[in-house]
């Protein structure tokens, strides 16, 4: 099969002459999506006549007065003269809520004639168009890359059409050293992956069930949901495949000695794996227990004080949070001490953050953090147990847009240190969470409390407005 590399010029060259545009265009990665977009606004043919300019800026207009944007963070993105000038964006999560959602307005107006977008992206908006083009038949994930399953290749595909403007919607997948047409035909010949089960038994789920059940309570919920079911499920057709396997080796006198033992292996295992499975949700419900009670949120079947408070915590860090209360750690903090150690931890390890000026925050208290970070991990191996890592960047950041006047003042540091306006964002996000958690003490830790809820509106700051990041 022969393979051609076609750049994103030609792409929206040849849709636009076969009348397929609008269209989308999948990309693996963020830095490829903000190159089309910069390379299209560099070529003098794919850019927009005046007329279409002008009424392409009037659309923007238009969105910023419906959802009462501030004009500066639309006109001063790095982007918006190639959006204006080509009528195409690039859409993917390293960029503001406020840019995408932008986008995804002009899109459903039919405003833009390419969305160059990653395909982690599109099982979250909807901005159907006439034409899709995919460009990998893998994706970039934590792990690397890995195949796309039929899920996420339907909501890729499945965007090509739009409802009362097209009579049909057409898929592309273009040829390239990333793109085997073979991999996406079996791909989209996959039935879709089954229902699966979201419950498992963090310590914030099993908290939270203690407040108003007993263990027996929480065992008899737990054997009756979803999960359980699934894996009762499973576990008996392993146990099926184990009998007919087992009742082939007594038929078989003809095995040889090393295959009958290598089959009679196999079935033992089945067994054991059918075994496991019909226990793993109680196993799992009684290792997060054992953590729980190692760490002191719970005494036999109940709730410690400790635990009550804790209780409160409807978060992933309930458990790093919880203890670095409980140590004291952020009694004698300033409020840019406790919004950096929360977003120290709320931070994604594998994201870079800013770094380009001296971390306020004493490395005494990032130590103290990691003991915190080590201390959970050591002691608490049920589910949920997330990655949690220190990361003194994530805590410089955010405390730096905590202290700055102006959004383009801080997006400047961004961009010269290298880090996306989307992490950022997200950080941001997560960090606020966390510390409206922390709000929620006022009964028990009522200082703390009310520094989390200043420190979070310090933080919630356009453009990082509350009800946007609510939508992310």
């Amino acid at each position: 099969m022969l393979y051609a590399d076609f750049p994103v010029s030609t792409i929206l060259r040849e849709l636009e002459r076969d009348d397929l545009l609008p269209a989308i265009l999948f990309r693996t990665a963020r830095k490829q999506c903000d190159s089309d977009v910069e390379a299209l606004a560099r070529n003098p043919h794919a850019l927009l006549p005046p007329a279409r300019q002008h009424l392409l800026e009037a659309e923007v207009q238009a969105v910023i007065k419906k959802y009462s944007f501030d004009p500066e963070f639309i006109t001063g993105y790095p982007q918006y003269q190639p959006l204006i000038q080509t009528g195409v964006g690039a859409h993917h999560a390293g960029q503001l809520l406020i840019w995408r959602l932008l986008l995804e307005e002009l899109m459903s107006r039919s405003m833009l004639r390419l969305m160059i977008a990653t395909g982690t992206v599109a099982a979250g908006v909807d901005f159907p168009a006439r034409t899709v083009v995919v460009t990998a038949h893998s994706r970039r994930g934590s792990e690397g890359f890995s195949v796309l399953s039929s899920s996420e290749f339907q909501q890729m595909a499945g965007r090509a059409g739009r409802r009362g403007k097209d009579s049909v919607g057409v898929c592309i997948i273009t040829p390239s050293k990333f793109s085997d047409a073979r991999v996406l035909l079996e791909v989209s010949k996959r039935p879709p992956e089954p229902l699966r089960s979201s419950y498992f038994a963090s310590p914030s789920t099993v908290l939270n069930l203690l407040r108003y059940r007993n263990v027996d309570d929480l065992q008899f919920t737990v054997e009756r949901s979803l999960a359980a079911f699934l894996d009762r499920k499973n576990a008996s057709r392993l146990r099926e495949e184990a009998i007919g396997e087992q009742q082939q080796v007594e038929g078989g006198g003809a095995l040889s000695g090393e295959k009958r033992k290598k089959a009679e292996k196999r079935v033992r295992r089945k067994l054991r794996d059918a075994d496991e499975l019909e226990q793993k949700q109680e196993t799992s419900l009684v290792q997060s227990l054992d953590g729980l009670r190692a760490l002191g949120y719970v005494e036999g079947g109940s709730l410690t004080d400790k635990g009550y408070w804790a209780a409160e915590l409807c978060t992933s860090l309930v458990l790093e949070l919880g203890e670095s209360i409980s140590d004291g750690l952020f009694d004698d903090c300033a409020l840019y001490e406790l919004v950096g150690l929360v977003a120290s931890i709320a931070g994604d390890p594998h994201r870079p953050y800013f770094r380009l000026k001296a971390n306020p925050i004493k490395p005494e208290l990032f130590e103290k953090m990691g003991k915190i970070v080590e201390r959970v991990k050591r002691n608490y191996q049920g589910p949920g147990s997330a990655e949690v890592a220190v990361l003194p960047d994530a805590a410089l950041t955010a405390i730096t847009w905590m202290d700055s006047e102006t959004w383009p003042e801080f997006s400047g540091l961004l961009r010269l240190s290298g880090v996306a306006d989307g992490d950022v964002a997200r950080l941001v996000s997560q960090t606020a969470d966390h510390l409206n958690q922390l709000s929620r003490l006022e009964k028990t830790h009522p200082i703390l409390a009310q520094s989390a809820k200043v420190g979070r509106a310090r933080l919630l700051r356009p453009p990082f407005s509350e009800t946007l990041l609510a939508t992310d």
